[in-house]
């Protein structure tokens, strides 16, 4: 991703200083893409030299003058160029964390737990910023924009999951003997996930994955009938599901911590 681009399409849905776009990446969209102010500015003036985009200059009494850009035709035609190419390439991630667990083996259980455990936390807390994040924006965004933030969460949900099964195969002395995370019957289930969420009533098979990851979800999680419904859905998932769940990896975490010493 482009942040000339992102910049371009921001502005194409009305002007915007400098600030205003600032706040929308750090507010907005800082789980997946961030910005800092040494590259925002220098990068808004570039654009300006490059007649992507135009500035105005608002005078303001008792406080310094309001930069306002807007975007160009030939930004617009650029935006447009930009956002009609395909994306053919996969952007590898840099994960420190999965960097570390490639070396595990040169580590105690407790130092590997201790590890888990932190991770669980992070992801927890970041998993309820994603989702104020969501329920903030919820109304005054694209429904395309609103599917990244359900991407996010179940991101997020997923790396939970794999959190706490390695948790529990370090505690349980089993991580050595185990051939994978999980069964291949659930790694099959999981891999039908995503029909899975969309369907009325979730199939016997994936009832049993859910039920042996401890995981209580209404159904249908996601419906396609309007933004209300999603809306609804979105606090279902939420709240009593995710309560109970946050509350037996509290447990666990509190049980792992003690076994620790």
């Amino acid at each position: 991703m482009s942040l000339r681009e992102a910049m371009l399409g921001l502005l194409d849905d009305g002007p915007m200083t400098g600030y205003d776009i600032k706040q929308f990446f750090r507010n907005v969209i800082r789980h997946f893409w961030s910005v800092s102010d040494g590259q925002l500015y220098p990068t808004l003036k570039k654009m300006h030299e490059d007649g992507l985009i135009s500035l105005e200059v608002v005078e303001q009494k008792g406080t310094a003058n309001k930069h306002l850009y807007s975007i160009t035709e030939k930004g617009r035609e650029r935006f447009g160029q930009w956002l009609c190419e395909p994306v053919t390439k996969f952007e590898e991630l840099k994960e420190p964390f999965v960097l570390k667990v490639f070396f595990f083996n040169k580590l105690s259980r407790e130092q590997v737990l201790e590890h888990l455990h932190t991770q669980r936390d992070l992801h927890s807390r970041i998993l309820e910023e994603i989702r104020g994040v969501r329920d903030t924006y919820e109304e005054s965004v694209s429904p395309y924009q609103r599917l990244i933030g359900y991407a996010g969460i179940l991101y997020v949900e997923v790396r939970l999951l794999w959190l706490a099964r390695m948790i529990e195969l370090v505690e349980q002395g089993q991580i050595e003997t185990q051939p994978g995370l999980y069964s291949d019957e659930m790694v099959e289930v999981g891999k039908r996930f995503f029909e899975e969420v969309f369907s009325q009533e979730p199939s016997r098979e994936f009832q049993d994955w859910l039920d042996k990851a401890r995981l209580q979800l209404p159904f249908p999680l996601w419906s396609v009938e309007g933004d209300k419904a999603a809306t609804n859905v979105g606090k279902t998932v939420s709240g009593s599901g995710e309560r109970k769940r946050q509350g037996e990896n509290s447990r666990a975490s509190r049980k792992g911590r003690r076994g620790k010493g």
